[in-house]
């Protein structure tokens, strides 16, 4: 305890936020020195606590004596009023100091509208807001000076919405990532003028999915931006220094088209685009290439595939030809797509940008979970495609799952969102973080790498496998020869004993028992030398054989050993069997 109670505050709290409340509170039983810590840390850290009540945090919250830097909460009891969110932020307000605030309300809530001394705090440098309405700007609203992360999730902003939305960006000068996803602009419309502005702004999502109104100025600093709506390709109009876009053309009217054929610019610093297509939408498809000719310095592109399988159209390789421009797919050297379904449409989209792209090293596809096309028919189509680049490869990452069909899913990275607001709304219990929902992989380049990287150290498996069979089987084969040659000469030495034994008259005379095997009619085994022929244990107990040594200056022809039976028969002195020297 001693070595986790000298951590740096900020480490310590770090640490501690993301333990269960009540986990936190039980470090008091530590010792002296921990006594009321737990009410001094800066973090009150709610998300990982699952089973709380609106009456514990209301104790939590009353019991510190420090000021709170960060509140991060998600509803989970279904009793819970939406008067303790006013409290509770009356509460964080007037001891002020807050920086960090994170609110996960029950969908329910997305109606009812947060207290409005929301704006009252201006030291926050982080607001994040999940299923909750934003009160009216106040008029002397002054801003969020320190603001650099706004992101607001199904939240219902009231009439006029967009323009308070705009107010609110514009207020915060330092605001670097904004983020507004699936929410509802109250009295505003697609004819309805306000602008967003920005002067530090990096990172840009508007992803309402509702045609409202608005439009962009230019943010010269803007470097990625996620657009998906029906009428928001006039955002586009002031994005020429942007870095990545992420454009659901999926989503576009058909009268979108013509703004991005207007575009009065290229993307010169434009390097990765995403695009959500449906190729048997021809707008949709002419949108795409809209965005491809203003791209010259494009190096990866993210195609995912929204195709619901009645194509208005079937192009052809005439239509995708005058669709090209000579700069198209100049550095282009990473493509992805997702879903496809292998229709005429996309397919053609396949041959296209495998013939036109020089610089190309990957090309990936993931089929679409009903697409009637297998990986094998893909496969003998798309290799007898032409190539433009000798180094270009086609990888065949599988099947999307079929939770991968949502449209939102993966194009607008919501899915944890989504997911975990969706769990807390059914079950109550669960916080966000202790949900797992299921996420898409996203094939970069990297793990483009690492694939085949793997594919390669797989072949290098299967290889040892193979040449260790090879060696087991040709082991196995060097033993049945041994085992045969054993059994050969196990013949040979057995009918060798046996012609000696006629030769030499010893009828009686039998074999020992096979090593390992004793005999049943003795304890004992009755041995012998190297040579030496074999006794009977029995009928031979008194009888001694001669060794091998005392032949060794006889001929073999001039050896002989009468029968044991015999000499013991004839009156051999002392039992013995008459010596061979006897017979010389």
């Amino acid at each position: 305890m001693d070595a986790l109670g000298s951590l740096p505050l900020d480490v310590l709290d770090n640490i501690l936020s993301r333990l269960h409340i009540h986990d936190v509170v039980r470090t008091s039983a530590l010792s002296r020195a921990w006594r009321r810590r737990w009410e001094s840390l800066p973090t009150v850290g709610l998300l990982n606590s699952p089973g709380i009540g609106a009456s514990d945090v209301d104790a939590l919250l009353l019991r510190r004596t420090a000021p709170v830097r960060s509140f991060r909460l998600a509803t989970r009891d279904r009793s819970w009023s939406p008067t303790a969110f006013h409290d509770w932020l009356l509460h964080l307000h007037l001891r002020g100091g807050l920086r960090d605030l994170e609110l996960t309300l029950r969908y329910e809530f997305m109606y009812q509208k947060l207290n409005s001394c929301l704006f009252s705090f201006r030291e926050l440098t982080s607001l994040k807001l999940y299923c909750c309405g934003l009160p009216n700007l106040p008029a002397e609203f002054a801003g969020f000076p320190n603001l650099k992360t706004l992101h607001f999730s199904m939240v219902q902003a009231q009439s006029p919405g967009g323009r308070g939305i705009a107010t609110l960006i514009a207020a915060s000068p330092v605001l670097q990532e904004a983020s507004l996803i699936d929410g509802k602009l109250i009295g505003d419309g697609p004819d309805e003028d306000w602008v967003i502005r920005g002067s530090n702004l990096r990172k840009l999502t508007i992803a309402l999915g509702h045609k409202y109104g608005g439009r962009i100025e230019d943010i010269a600093r803007l470097e990625e931006c996620c657009l998906f709506g029906p009428n928001y390709a006039k955002y586009l109009m002031r994005m020429a220094h942007v870095t990545k876009l992420s454009f659901y053309c999926n989503s576009i009217l058909s009268t979108e088209v013509d703004v991005l054929e207007r575009l009065p610019f290229l993307f010169e610093n434009l390097r990765s685009l995403v695009l959500g297509v449906n190729f048997c939408i021809l707008s949709h498809i002419l949108a795409t290439f809209c965005l491809l000719r203003s791209a010259p310095v494009l190096e990866e592109l993210d195609v995912w595939v929204f195709s619901d399988g009645t194509q208005e159209m079937k192009t052809d390789d005439e239509f995708f030809d005058a669709q090209w421009v000579n700069h198209m797919f100049a550095k282009l050297h990473v493509v992805r797509m997702k879903k496809v379904s292998c229709l005429c449409n996309e397919m053609l989209l396949i041959e296209f940008i495998l013939s036109k792209a020089r610089a190309l090293r990957v090309l990936s596809l993931t089929l679409a979970s009903n697409s009637q096309f297998s990986i094998e028919e893909a496969i003998t189509d798309i290799t007898e495609y032409p190539r433009a680049s000798p180094y270009a490869q086609v990888i065949f990452a599988g099947r999307e799952p079929e939770c991968a069909n949502d449209e939102w899913n993966g194009f607008v990275d919501l899915s944890a969102e989504l997911s975990d607001l969706e769990d807390i709304q059914t079950s109550g219990r669960r916080s966000l973080d202790t949900v797992n929902p299921r996420r898409r992989q996203r094939l970069n380049g990297e793990s483009v790498a690492q694939l085949q990287q793997l594919e390669e150290q797989l072949l290098e498996l299967e290889k040892e496998e193979e040449e260790h069979h090879m060696r087991r089987m040709q082991a196995l084969n060097e033993m049945d020869q041994e085992s045969e040659n054993v059994f050969r000469h196990q013949e040979y030495i057995i009918s060798t004993i046996e012609f000696l034994s006629k030769q030499c008259n010893l009828h009686q005379f039998s074999l020992p028992p096979w090593p390992g095997r004793p005999s049943m009619l003795s304890s004992h085994t009755a041995t012998t030398g190297p040579g030496d022929t074999p006794v009977d244990p029995v009928d031979n107990a008194d009888v001694h054989v001669d060794s091998q040594e005392d032949h060794a200056t006889l001929d073999a022809a001039d050896a002989h050993v009468g029968s044991p039976t015999k000499n013991v028969a004839n009156g051999a002195p002392n039992g013995f069997a008459d010596s061979p020297e006897g017979h010389i």
